[in-house]
């Protein structure tokens, strides 16, 4: 049976990049030699998995892509249930609120409401790395000490100059989200824009997901924060309590 490993390698390269990638790109990243490469993406244009330029020459991943992640968000029940708090969270604060989930050293979106003033977009499928997003601090924050050790082996890049990539930072800010409930912080993400978010902690689960809601820092002043925190606290508990029903 043939390796399908480089496939869905190829298939998360181009899911992740910002922009379309071209055939030398993926050739040097991907490590296939340009026949077998190039036989993987025919097949995977056909069937809809990779969208190609006219010319054959770049290439980004295609909507038939959209059908196992819609199949896995509809049979999710905290995506699902998540929909209508996360609607009353973004009318509540008009700031834009997300659901998502830990995957490995990454988070990852699974619903989102956009605010009239959003610029972003729907974010449902973007990933970020777990240790600078509040949201994913708002998750380790309750996982075991070792596995927030094997995320700081691994290293942390900064994304802004503001990202805190220190070990001892990094616990002292999980400590802090412990203490208060929720997770904060401003521009280490993305340059002005700030974030809140809580766990949601469901008795005798691990926590794995969280919710979140970011504010352009020209808004996120003391008095807003602690609002966007009431508000997220909340929703996180009400979240919880309509899964264990």
């Amino acid at each position: 049976m043939a390796d399908e490993s480089p496939t869905l390698d190829l298939l998360e390269r181009l899911a992740a990049a910002p922009d379309r990638m071209t055939f030398d790109a993926l050739v040097r990243q991907i490590g296939l030699p340009e026949g077998i490469l190039r036989g993987r993406l025919e097949r995977l244009i056909a069937r809809g998995w990779v969208d190609a330029d006219a010319d054959g020459q770049s290439f980004a991943i295609g909507v038939g892509a959209l059908r196992p992640g819609s199949a896995y968000l509809s049979g999710d029940r905290a995506a699902r249930v998540a929909g209508p708090i996360l609607s009353r969270v973004r009318d509540q604060l008009d700031e834009s609120v997300r659901l998502v989930r830990l995957d490995g050293a990454s988070i990852v979106c699974l619903a989102s409401r956009e605010s009239s003033h959003d610029l972003a977009g729907p974010m449902i499928g973007r990933r970020y790395p777990t240790l600078t997003a509040a949201s994913g601090r708002a998750i380790v924050a309750w996982r075991p000490r070792a596995e927030i050790d094997a995320m700081l082996d691994e290293g942390i890049q900064a994304h802004t100059i503001d990202s805190a990539v220190d070990r001892g930072e990094i616990y002292a800010t999980l400590a802090d989200c412990r203490e208060r409930g929720w997770a904060y912080e401003r521009g280490e993400l993305i340059p002005g824009v700030g974030c809140i978010a809580a766990a949601v902690q469901v008795r005798g689960l691990p926590v794995t997901d969280a919710i979140s809601v970011a504010v352009p820092l020209s808004r996120l002043t003391h008095d807003h924060a602690e609002d966007v925190a009431e508000c997220v606290q909340r929703a996180t508990r009400d979240l919880a309590a309509a899964l264990v029903t």
